[in-house]
């Protein structure tokens, strides 16, 4: 099986092999400091006396031991040179602030104005750098969430996955983000990705070469009243995708992204899982393969990304399956996400998003469609429910109260400065959700699919060391009208 692209697989290895060495000089280039970072001596002249206004006459940097200083500086909306209003000055240094700590490249940010004379004053940032080199084994769950690997399917150690991690999160020291992956158990994986964020020397265009092989022999293969139905043998490999692109972003500015992703797919089936569900990959097939090209913006003016409280993020996305006289699938879809978060008082923070998604043509291969239940399209309350489709609409809303948030000093890394900050925040919330989705191929098994569906719950946030967020909620849905606890790891919306 592997043998019939073994051929791609060597060229697109050779191919990756020259983006990363041919990268290297193009983001040297990129990552060169500005020829100045301080005031010319005109425009100090030129600055008149007032107290209504500060110069920037430097920026000094602080702390980066590994990253480069123009990665940092990219980051920043104001540079040497510009005149900042004093009455808005606290607001633009903490803006500043969260845009360099959402790089996710440090534990703790600050920004002060070290010098001053007059009006002119030279501004330091200290930055405490994380950890981001993560060699180490990995034990994780196989399952969508916690919930269903913990009730549904009894704590099986059979859905696990384990093996090795390799991951340089700021790579050169240039936000690059290589990762190496290699995973037994419930999911066999070989993966391999390099993210270069610049190789322009204006720092606005990056490249994401990536490949991976993934096998399985446990495979879910229908849907059935909104529950997954799984088959498993252990004598042979059910399912086999093989992918290889490249991904082309482009930043123009600190708010906005582009994404450009081209990837060629390579899927096989065992015959037993044709015919368990002949429209796996549709008429029976046990192969597909196919071009996709897929396209990403972003408008993103949230304060801290990890868990934003503040602003509002935009999402959308193009995308179409199957080019060429050798496609074995025709899918068109778009889908769209926005989120507002909106503080009330000193404590009390407000949020509301929505998302859609749309589809064609009415009948896609299973493998393929997608509705609610993976990835960050869950309805919570829904959790152990599968709502397959070819549309979809759901809107999310959030009450929260800040119960507590301050920054801990670790005593056992005093000098270890990656885990010396420990950000702890506890938040209450309440929420409320409801959704539709819009079946026309799979809905007569499904009784959640065309039918409305709401929920409602209570719980809590914990946000901490390196972005971890852990929630503790109950929630109750429209379909069921069964309470119960529900744990996840991260958040469930953008």
């Amino acid at each position: 099986m592997a043998g019939k692209f073994a051929p791609q697989l060597l060229l697109f290895l050779a191919f990756f092999a020259g983006i990363v060495c041919g990268s290297q000089s193009a983001a040297a280039q990129a990552t060169e400091p500005p020829q100045t970072t301080a005031v010319s001596d005109t425009a100090v002249k030129a600055a008149p006396a007032t107290k209504n206004y500060v110069v920037v006459a430097n920026v000094v940097v602080k702390g980066n031991k590994l990253t480069k200083k123009p990665i940092i500086l990219r980051e920043m909306d104001f540079a040497a040179g510009d005149t900042l209003p004093l009455a808005t000055l606290e607001t633009v240094l903490e803006r500043n602030r969260n845009q360099i700590y959402n790089t996710r490249l440090f534990n703790d940010v600050t920004i002060k104005i070290s010098e001053q004379l007059s009006n002119l004053v030279t501004f330091t940032i200290e930055v405490e750098e994380r950890w981001y080199i993560l060699p180490a084994p990995i034990f994780e769950l196989a399952d969508r969430n916690f919930n269903e690997w913990w009730v549904t399917h009894k704590r099986s150690l059979k859905r696990t996955e384990y093996g090795f991690l390799f991951v340089h999160d700021n790579f050169r020291g240039r936000k690059e983000l290589l990762k190496m992956l290699v995973q037994l158990g419930f999911t066999r994986k070989i993966e391999l990705s390099y993210l270069i964020p610049f190789v322009d020397r204006q720092r606005k265009t990056g490249i994401n070469p990536f490949i991976s092989y993934i096998t399985n022999r446990e495979v879910q293969y229908l849907t059935l009243n909104n529950k997954q139905q799984f088959y498993r043998d252990e004598e042979q490999i059910l399912r086999m995708r093989f992918r290889c692109g490249i991904g082309l972003t482009r930043r123009p500015n600190i708010r906005t992204s582009h994404y450009l992703n081209l990837t060629w797919f390579y899927n096989t089936i065992a015959d037993t899982l044709a015919q368990l569900n002949p429209n796996y990959f549709m008429n029976g097939k046990t192969r597909q393969q196919f071009l996709q090209a897929r396209y990403e913006f972003t408008e993103d003016h949230r304060d801290i990304a990890a868990y934003p409280l503040k602003g509002y993020y935009l999402w959308l996305q193009a995308a179409k399956s199957g080019w060429g006289e050798t496609r074995d699938i025709n899918q068109l879809w778009f889908a769209a996400k926005f989120t507002q978060y909106q503080p009330l008082s000193n404590h009390w923070f407000a949020m509301a998003s929505i998302r859609a998604k749309t589809s064609f043509p009415t009948q896609q291969p299973y493998f393929n469609q997608e509705g609610l239940g993976f990835g960050g399209n869950n309805l919570r309350g829904y959790e152990y429910y599968i709502i397959d489709g070819q549309h979809y609409a759901m809107l999310r809303t959030a009450l929260k109260y800040e119960v507590l948030k301050l920054k801990l000093i670790n005593p056992l890394f005093k000098r270890l400065t990656q885990f010396r900050t420990i950000p702890f925040a506890v938040y209450l919330k309440t929420y409320a959700e409801t959704a539709y989705v819009k079946d026309g191929f799979y809905y007569r098994q499904n009784p959640l699919n065309n039918a409305w569906l709401a929920s409602t719950g209570i719980g809590f946030d914990i946000f901490t060391l390196y972005d971890k967020v852990f929630s503790l909620e109950y929630s109750i849905n429209r379909y069921d009208r069964k309470g119960g606890l529900f744990i996840s790891f991260g958040l469930v919306y953008d």
